[in-house]
């Protein structure tokens, strides 16, 4: 048990791939999985067991397809550009009056 890591080998300047998901896609499957084993568990309390465990796999399933979705469509931070061009503003309000300004009075 001394050397417990496993090295992942990757050339320089290239992005970590594991089952197809890119580096930053395997931490949301991580943390989003372990959500859904966490909602399922909760969920087997209060209906059947095999229930759970059913909408517990699809859950996953589902949540792995959609990131590797995104993983190929949009790459290693296409995810976060994409996030963040949907919270743009769609058109910038003005509060003052064109009359306000220099440029429009007349001389």
């Amino acid at each position: 048990m001394e050397n417990c890591h496993i090295p992942i080998k990757k050339g320089l300047q290239k992005d970590v791939y594991y089952k197809g998901l890119n580096a930053k896609y395997i931490f949301y499957c991580v943390y989003l999985g372990t959500t859904a084993i966490i909602t399922g568990l909760v969920l087997s309390v209060f209906i059947s067991m095999l229930l759970a465990l059913l909408i517990t796999g699809i859950a996953i399933v589902v949540v792995f397809m959609i990131l590797l979705f995104y993983s190929r469509t949009y790459g290693a931070n296409g995810f976060v550009k994409k996030l963040a061009d949907t919270s743009k503003p769609d058109s910038i309000k003005i509060g003052n009056d064109y009359k306000n300004l220099l440029l429009w009075e007349n001389r």
